[in-house]
């Protein structure tokens, strides 16, 4: 059996030895290499800003803009070898650069720090991640609204502590996902606007002594400005912890669509039908196709909330300004964006693939006697007391569990029995579309109400795309201004 090789022993008196602890230990280039892109747009806007302060001429301007969008075509080519002893991503794009353009190379640091460079490059990097999620945020929310369109008549049980409550629409239930995804959307556009300040200039932690036109360089790469603060400016990981927050309750979000999912596929609910292509089979029980996408987006909560988890502890009692501990923030923030980007497409493609069984659906809200609240409500409009009809109805309930005979197979003089209050419009009353039509309300299950609270989401919905659109032109603008056509396949 092979087993994993162990670290060699560390003699602490030869220097080597030593060294080779500090580089393997501290290199964050096997991580913050997927940062390159934005590094180089980063650089190449820090260019143009020593230009303007005549710190660089115009050629050699334009001579380190062109190294770098060579350096940026070599990695996105694959024909660069980035090297591990350089530590980061940002001192190896320097190296490449040096390689294409000699000692000239030296001057692109000038008035820049990694400690506000790596800040810069997180913030550019989340922007896109940012606007990536909201895509597959509205591409879900846009299959939700089309099943509630189709369903606002499908009656099915709605459920309090997993058990049968009172009737409700698919519709409304789909409805009910949808809102807490435009909360969650709603949450990334505000998390957008706070870490949209650009960081750039503020150097180790004091800034710089080169004339520097910070709001130029800031506008140059979509931000609404530059950070106040140079000290908070290195130091703030306020946004990636509020990004991995937001992305932990989109996970939670999906989480309940996910367990729902498994719930409804199981044949003792039988409400759903998963399409074959998205299940898998069993390696013993031929007759199982188990819902595994949507176990496995159930299980990924954990994992996006212990990216924030880290995030946070790794913030908790840091003294200003940098610090290395914040080396540790890349790795959970692009774990985060991964798994709430894919969880959100997964959950997607179920839903848009599942069939539903509507006859089943309503078959269920047989069950449970759903309706006993409704002829709670029945008495109290013929003039009975409140908890006088709760007490009626409660034996009422008692006595069709013993019989094993939901209220709807009652004739009118079992309700007799207990009320001459019941008239025989309490027939139809008992029924679950005629409870559902019944509540008209503002956000409820009604038809009308329904078509209310879906003319409100595609309402919203245009508001998300105006949001997209606007972020899109951060990001995509920042690329055209510095980049332009050169940009190639950068990771996205």
């Amino acid at each position: 059996m092979q087993r994993v090789a162990k670290k060699a022993k560390i003699d602490p008196l030869h220097a080597a030895a030593q060294e080779e602890v500090v580089t393997e230990y501290t290199s964050s280039l096997p991580f913050d290499k997927e940062l390159y892109f934005w590094d180089i747009v980063g650089s190449l806007a820090h260019v143009d800003s020593l230009k303007k302060a005549k710190v660089l001429t115009a050629g050699e301007c334009d001579k380190i803009r062109k190294g770098l969008v060579s350096v940026l075509d070599g990695i996105n080519k694959g024909k660069v070898v980035l090297r591990p002893e350089l530590e980061d991503i940002h001192m190896n794009v320097e190296a490449l650069l040096g390689d294409r353009i000699g000692k000239l190379a030296g001057k692109l640091h000038t008035g820049r720090s990694r400690n506000d460079q790596i800040t810069l490059d997180l913030k550019l990097y989340s922007r896109e991640r940012i606007l990536e999620t909201m895509e597959e945020l509205y591409e879900l929310q846009e299959v939700l609204l089309s099943i509630a369109k189709k369903n606002l008549r499908t009656v099915m049980p709605g459920m309090t502590h997993f058990l049968p409550a009172q009737p409700v629409t698919l519709a409304h239930h789909m409805m009910a996902h949808w809102f807490k995804l435009h909360r969650d959307f709603d949450r990334l556009s505000c998390c957008y606007k706070r870490m949209n300040c650009c960081p750039l200039g503020a150097g180790a932690i004091a800034g710089n002594t080169y004339d520097i036109d910070r709001f130029a360089t800031a506008a140059a790469m979509g931000f609404r400005g530059p950070t106040s603060n140079s000290m908070d400016s290195v130091s703030d990981r306020d946004y990636a912890a509020e990004t991995m927050f937001c992305l932990s309750m989109i996970q939670v979000h999906l989480s309940s669509i996910a367990e729902e999912i498994a719930l409804w596929n199981n044949p003792q609910f039988g409400y759903i039908k998963l399409s074959p292509t998205l299940t898998t089979s069993s390696s013993m029980m031929p007759q199982k196709r188990n819902p595994d996408v949507a176990e496995l987006a159930r299980a990924k909560v954990g994992r996006a909330v212990g990216d924030m988890l880290s995030m946070i502890v790794v913030m908790k009692g840091l003294p200003l300004s940098y610090n290395r501990d914040l080396q540790e923030d890349k790795e959970a923030i692009f774990d985060a964006f991964d798994t709430a980007v894919d969880s959100l497409w997964a959950i997607r493609a179920l839903l848009c693939c599942m069939e539903f069984d509507a006859k089943r659906m309503r078959a269920a809200c047989s069950a449970g006697n759903i309706l006993a609240t409704d002829l709670a409500d029945y008495l109290v409009k013929k003039g009975m007391p409140f908890r006088t009809a709760y007490l009626t109805v409660k034996g009422m309930v008692n006595e069709s569990i013993e019989e094993g005979e939901p209220f709807e197979e009652w004739e009118l003089s079992c309700f007799k029995e207990y009320s001459n209050l019941f008239g025989k419009d309490v027939l139809e009353y008992i029924k679950p579309e005629s409870a559902v039509e019944r509540r008209k309300l503002h956000g409820g299950p009604a038809v009308s109400a329904e078509k209310a609270s879906i003319a409100i989401a595609e309402k919203y919905s245009k508001q998300q795309l105006e949001v997209m659109s606007s972020i899109e032109k951060d990001v995509e603008g920042t690329i055209t201004r510095l980049v332009g056509a050169k940009a190639g396949s950068r990771p996205r």
